[in-house]
C-alpha cells in the first residue's frame, strides 16, 4: 500500500507542476514549432483538413521553398493533433491552447507511470520510484511536458512499446503474442509520431534477438515485427511525397553547418543541454554513476539507451544543436541513470561511509540541482511579445473569417496563429501576397513598410501596441 501512494504520490506531484500557466497563450519558448503544431489540430476542428492532409495557416514558401497555398502540413503523422481534437471537444471551454497543453500533460503522466514500470522491472522499486520522481521534477521535463508536440506522444508509446515487449518475453501462448502486437503497434505509432524513435529501440531490439536466439520467436515472427512497426512509416513517408510544398527543409537536421563533433557540439549538448539546463550542473556526477555501475537484472538496457543519446546527438547533430527541444525526447532515459547512480550512492558501505551525511549531501545536490535547471527554464514559461496575442485578438475579431492575413514576424508563425487566419509570417513584397490572396496586413511594429500602406490602403485599427490594415476593396 506504501508503495502504490508513493508512485501515486508523484503522478499526482507531476500534474501539480505541470499546471503551472497552463493557460499561457502559445507565445512562449519555441512558439513558433507549437503554433504549426496546434494550427494542424484547428483545422482538423474546424473541417479544414484531414488526418491524410493535414492543414496550417502558412502559406509561405519559407519552410518547404515552394509556395503552399492550401497550407498542407506534411511533418509527422497527425496522431497527435487527433488526441489534441479529441481533448478539445471534451473540454471545449479550456479553448484549443488549453486543451494542447493538457493533453501534452496527461500524455506525460502516462509516460512518468510506464518509467516507473520499467525501472521497477529492470532495477528494483526504488530505482523505479525514483527515476519517475525525476521525470515529474527536472524543470526542463516539466516545461516540455506541457508544450503543444508531438514529444510526449513520441516518449510515452516508446515506454508503452518497451513495457509491453519485456510483458511478452515473460508470457507465454497467447498472451505472448498479444503483447508483442500491442509493442509493435505502439512502436510503430512512435515512429509515424518522430522518427527519431528508432534511436531509442535498442533495448527493444535486444529483448527481440534475446527472445530469437532462445527460439521463443521465430524468424517470421521477427519480420513481421519489423513490417508492422516500419511499414505505416513507409507508406506515409511515400505518401507525403504527394504534396511537396507541405514538406518543410529538413537537410539542416543532420549536419548542415557541419558542427557535428566539433568542440561547439560536445558544449551545446553535453555542457549547455544535459549539463547546465536539464541537470543544473550538480546531477552530471550521478548520471556518470548511472552509466559507471555495474548491470544487474537490468543487463544492458540503460547503456543501450545511453548509446542511442549518442548515436541520436551525433546523426540528428544540427537540430540538436539548434533547438533544446530535441532534447526532450532523452528525459526518460536520463531519469533512469540519475536513479541507478543515486541508488550507487545511498549504497555505499556503512563502514567507510557516514550514513547520514551521505543521505544529506545527495538530498542537497539534488536540491540545488533542481534550483539551477529552475532558474535556467524559468523564463522558457514567459511570453516576451504579448503584443502580437492582442493584435491576434483583435484580428480575429475584426476580419471576416476567409481573410487572408499577412502577419510580419520574421518569418515566425506565432504571430500568425494568433490571428486564427491563414496566410505570410513576413512582410514584403507585398502586391506579390495579394495577388496570391492577400486582404489584410497586420503588425505590431510601425515600421516603414507599414507607414507605407497606411498610407496607401484602408486602415482598420490603430493603436500603439498594433496596426491592422485591409488591403483590397
Amino acid at each position: 500500500m506504501i508503495k502504490k501512494l508513493l508512485v501515486v504520490g508523484v503522478i499526482v506531484l507531476a500534474l501539480f507542476l505541470r499546471l503551472y500557466k497552463i493557460d499561457n497563450p502559445v507565445a512562449d519558448w519555441h512558439s513558433f514549432r507549437q503554433a504549426d503544431t496546434s494550427s494542424v489540430t484547428r483545422n482538423l476542428v474546424e473541417n479544414k483538413g484531414t488526418l491524410l492532409v493535414p492543414t496550417y495557416h502558412d502559406n509561405s514558401n519559407i519552410q518547404s521553398g515552394k509556395d503552399n497555398p492550401h497550407g498542407y502540413r506534411m511533418v509527422e503523422f497527425p496522431f497527435y493533433n487527433y488526441l489534441h481534437s479529441l481533448v478539445y471537444k471534451v473540454y471545449p471551454g479550456v479553448g484549443l491552447d488549453m486543451a494542447g497543453r493538457l493533453t501534452s500533460v496527461l500524455l506525460s503522466l502516462v509516460s512518468i507511470y510506464f518509467v516507473f514500470l520499467i525501472g521497477e522491472k529492470l532495477s528494483g522499486f526504488f530505482v523505479g520510484w525514483l527515476a519517475a520522481l525525476f521525470t515529474a521534477i527536472l524543470p526542463f521535463s516539466i516545461y516540455y511536458s506541457r508544450v503543444i508536440l508531438p514529444e510526449p506522444l513520441m516518449i510515452s508509446t516508446v515506454l508503452a512499446s518497451y513495457w509491453y515487449l519485456i510483458k511478452m518475453s515473460e508470457s507465454i501462448g497467447m498472451k505472448k503474442r498479444l503483447f508483442l502486437l500491442m509493442s509493435s503497434v505502439l512502436i510503430a505509432i512512435a515512429i509515424l509520431v518522430k522518427p527519431f524513435a528508432l534511436f531509442f529501440v535498442l533495448p527493444h531490439a535486444a529483448i527481440l534477438f534475446r527472445s530469437w536466439a532462445k527460439g521463443e520467436l521465430t524468424t517470421l515472427d521477427m519480420l513481421a515485427i519489423a513490417i508492422l512497426s516500419l511499414t505505416p512509416f513507409i507508406w506515409w513517408r511515400k505518401h507525403i511525397l504527394n504534396y511537396p510544398e507541405g514538406i518543410p527543409a529538413s537537410d539542416w537536421l543532420i549536419n548542415s553547418t557541419g558542427i557535428r563533433f566539433r568542440p561547439a557540439w560536445f558544449r551545446w549538448l553535453f555542457g549547455e543541454r544535459i549539463g547546465k539546463l536539464i541537470l543544473g550542473v550538480y546531477g552530471t556526477g550521478f548520471l556518470m554513476l548511472g552509466l559507471i555501475a555495474k548491470p544487474k537484472k537490468e543487463g544492458v538496457a540503460y547503456w543501450l539507451w545511453a548509446i542511442g543519446i549518442v548515436l541520436y546527438f551525433s546523426i540528428i547533430a544540427g537540430g540538436n544543436v539548434q533547438h533544446d527541444y530535441y532534447q526532450a525526447i532523452i528525459i526518460p532515459f536520463l531519469a533512469f541513470l540519475l536513479a541507478k547512480g543515486t541508488v550507487l550512492v545511498l549504497s555505499l558501505s556503512r563502514t567507510t561511509y557516514s550514513r547520514f551525511l551521505t543521505i544529506i549531501m545527495t538530498f542537497t545536490i539534488f536540491v540545488t540541482m533542481i534550483a539551477l535547471s529552475w532558474y535556467e527554464v524559468k523564463g522558457f514559461y514567459q511570453v516576451n511579445n504579448w503584443p502580437i496575442v492582442e493584435a491576434g485578438q483583435a484580428a480575429d475579431r475584426l476580419l471576416p473569417a476567409d481573410a487572408k492575413v499577412i502577419a510580419p514576424y520574421n518569418g515566425d508563425t506565432a504571430f500568425l496563429y494568433q490571428t486564427h487566419r491563414s496566410g505570410w509570417p513576413i512582410g514584403y513584397d507585398i502586391e506579390d501576397k495579394m495577388a496570391k490572396g492577400a486582404t489584410h496586413y497586420v503588425s505590431v511594429v510601425y515600421d516603414d513598410e507599414a507607414r507605407s500602406l497606411e498610407n496607401k490602403y484602408t486602415l482598420i485599427e490603430k493603436n500603439n501596441r498594433y496596426i491592422i490594415i485591409k488591403l483590397v476593396d
